[in-house]
């Protein structure tokens, strides 16, 4: 009975996903943009949830015809408003954010300039919560519900270690790093931070809490001192708030919304502004291709991956950096680049096309929340690099190793029996350390790997290898400590890459060009029948249940098992794991 059950559900799963979501992807098509309203209008946007910086190449909310607001969306959105006559004011409705220091301030940024061009700005939000603020204080007025709160804490900065773990279960780290302040591996071979470690996380603390008391006290117009003091009293009610001059009034929703009808302005949500600003790329002029680069590094195609999130895979980005350069049309690329890091030879073969690309015409780096290790490796030999002074970048360097497992395997009664030919065939085998002579071999090649990287970035960046190699070994550097020591040329967001890719190319007049996003996005149809797009359903779904630590362990140990880190199969393990519950 229970497997009848079992296969009736799957059966109701199998309906549902290849007959009536297409459907609804059909229907949500709509090849033509919505009527106009017209009058006076304000520009509502609402930021919440995850900030991506563009949309994945799989995002399951474009089945049903819309996406997530991404930080360009936001940032074309209100560029584009501030010189449309008919948008009087912008309303930002603010919610928990997962966004880091350089997305808040790229955002903060493009609400000043629409302040700028002489339209009001006001913000609600029923609870803030620390950088959020910094978006919410550009604003011309700033309002919260009688039941919010307000937090700004200051910044901090907690790091978790497994060795003391790993020592009660037999587990041994092998790992070799370049070089000290390559603080990654430390969670795996130590039991608190580094000195080293410490003072690279005093330096970048330090450094985003000045910024961010700078900004704030800009952005009110009141002292660093008294911003000082807001941060260490932390918490406020509304009502609070406003008393200590954080927030301007307490309001409600509502009352915000019928002060805007009184003064006959009709408030549109920022989607539906875009849907009815939408410009085609100029099928003649000259275009400023954006190529979108986020995500942990990896060989093959982007995608989703357990439990990082976004890929950036190497395939995928170098294909749109050729598609980009054959195309005489684009006559500047920029390399919008968010990730962390990955694996060093798939950044290297990304930033041989870039290499390559800056022969043919010009590129550009814009850096968004972070381009650290293999995130810098694909930026530095562009033309120029920009980033925003919250960006993480640098941490030349890398590290390597593996996990001796046999104490743990001791421990439950598994064993191996390991054979091989070749001195070195086991070197990887997570039955035993490095040999003294592995050792050797694996330090003299990382050594080799490196010095060649730090020569490659002198060479780009017109230093010495002495300066990189000072600057590197692991650092990571915020924005504006990157342009002080030279690994980045210019402090500016996503606008200020395009404005100087198109000098670069010797586009004078801005209105004869287009700016188009690479990878476009995938129709509703091919996305839904791709050929990753069921595995990546699957993987991106359990994702989002890990986030929200409403996972079963013994379910995920379960998909673990039958997935793990294979892709390949994925879809046909899963049925199976549906029919065995």
């Amino acid at each position: 009975m229970g497997n009848k059950r079992s296969k009736l559900v799957l059966l109701i799963i199998l309906v549902i996903f290849l007959v009536i979501v297409p459907l609804i992807a059909v229907m949500n098509m709509k090849p033509s943009k919505p009527p106009k309203i017209h009058g006076k209008r304000a520009i509502v946007v609402s930021i919440r949830g995850e900030l991506l910086d563009y949309p994945g190449p799989f995002s399951p909310g474009l089945i049903f015809g819309k996406r997530p607001v991404t930080v360009t969306d936001i940032v074309e959105c209100l560029d584009r408003a501030s010189g449309d006559k008919n948008i009087k004011a912008l309303v930002l409705k603010l919610y928990p954010v997962a966004a880091g220091v350089a997305k808040c301030e790229e955002i903060e940024d493009a609400v000043k300039r629409f302040k700028n061009s002489g339209k009001d700005v006001y913000a609600f939000s029923p609870l803030i919560y620390g950088y959020e603020y910094l978006i919410a204080s550009a604003a011309d007025s700033v309002f919260m519900p009688p039941s919010g709160y307000l937090l700004i804490p200051g910044v901090a900065s907690s790091a978790t270690f497994f060795k003391g773990t790993f020592d009660k279960l037999g587990i041994k780290p092998n790992f070799h790093r370049i070089e000290r302040y390559k603080s990654a591996p430390e969670m795996y071979t130590e039991k608190s931070r580094t000195a080293p470690s410490r003072e690279m996380t005093d330096w970048l603390l330090k450094d985003i809490y000045n910024n961010l008391v700078s900004s704030i006290a800009e952005n009110r117009s009141v002292d660093r001192n008294k911003v000082k003091a807001w941060i260490d009293r932390a918490i406020y009610s509304p009502a609070t708030a406003a008393d200590y001059g954080l927030i301007d009034r307490v309001k409600h929703w509502d009352e915000i919304a019928d002060s805007f009808k009184k003064r006959q302005i009709t408030m549109i949500s920022l989607s539906r502004y875009m849907a009815e600003t939408r410009r085609s790329p100029l099928l003649s002029g000259e275009k400023i291709a954006v190529v979108h680069a986020q995500g942990v590094i990896a060989m093959g195609r982007s995608g989703f991956d357990l439990p990082y999130g976004s890929r950036m895979g190497s395939e995928s980005v170098m294909r749109e950096l050729r598609r980009v350069r054959e195309d005489g049309t684009v006559k500047a690329v920029v390399l919008r680049v968010d990730s962390p890091g990955g694996d060093a030879n798939a950044s290297d073969m990304i930033s041989r096309e870039v290499e390559i690309t800056r022969k043919v015409k010009p590129v550009v780096v814009s850096m968004s929340d972070v381009a650290a290790s293999g995130g810098y490796e694909i930026s530095f030999r562009a033309n120029k690099i920009v980033a925003m002074p919250g960006t993480l970048t640098g941490s030349i360097g890398s590290f390597l190793g593996k996990f001796n497992m046999k104490g743990f395997y001791d421990k439950i009664g598994m064993t191996k029996d390991e054979m091989a030919y070749g001195e070195k065939a086991l070197m990887f085998s997570d039955y035993r350390d490095f040999s003294p002579a592995e050792w050797k071999a694996i330090k003299e090649e990382h050594w080799k790997f490196y010095r060649h990287w730090i020569a490659e970035v002198a060479r780009y960046r017109r230093m010495s290898v002495a300066r990189v190699d000072s600057l590197g070994r692991g650092r990571v550097w915020m924005g504006d400590q990157a342009l002080a020591n030279g690994l980045i040329d210019e402090l500016g967001g996503l606008d200020r890459a395009i404005a100087i890719a198109r000098d670069l190319a010797g586009i004078k007049d801005s209105t004869k060009v287009s700016v188009v996003h690479y990878p476009g996005t995938m129709s509703y149809l091919k996305e839904l029948f791709s050929r990753d797009s069921i595995d990546d359903l699957i993987l991106y779904n359990l994702y989002r249940v890990l986030n929200r630590k409403e996972e079963s362990p013994a379910v995920f140990m379960r998909m673990m098992n039958y997935g793990g880190t294979e892709r390949t199969g994925l879809r046909q393990r899963a049925i199976e794991l549906l029919l065995d519950r």
